[in-house]
């Protein structure tokens, strides 16, 4: 885009540190490529798992993939992966506000 000032991701010192950069930060906004997208994909044994989705999401994550420059099964497993992680934070967060309000 014109005049659109080309962001930059930062080096990270820790995963948590990117775990709160990405939180607060939209990778559309970050068109470096895939090699600058951090989606902490591990290199281990898949399992094939069938999981039903309407045909629009699909479509919606193919589209992204693609301006990701990422195939669609890869950014949809880095999701979930990241989705997961964010609900156990949460989940964390909210159990040590109820036991810290338990305490006073």
């Amino acid at each position: 885009m014109a005049g659109r000032r080309e962001l930059v991701i930062p080096d990270f010192s820790s995963d948590e540190e990117e775990r709160e950069f990405w939180e607060t930060h939209d990778i559309r906004d970050y068109d470096d490529g895939p090699a600058d997208i951090a989606w902490n994909i591990r290199d281990e044994t898949k399992k094939r798992v069938t999981l039903r989705l309407q045909p629009s999401l699909i479509d919606e994550l193919k589209e992204f993939a693609a301006e990701v420059d990422l195939p669609y099964q890869t950014l949809t497993r880095a999701l979930i992966r990241r989705g997961l992680e964010q609900a156990r934070r949460e989940r964390a967060e909210r159990r040590a506000a109820v036991e810290a309000g338990q305490r006073e």
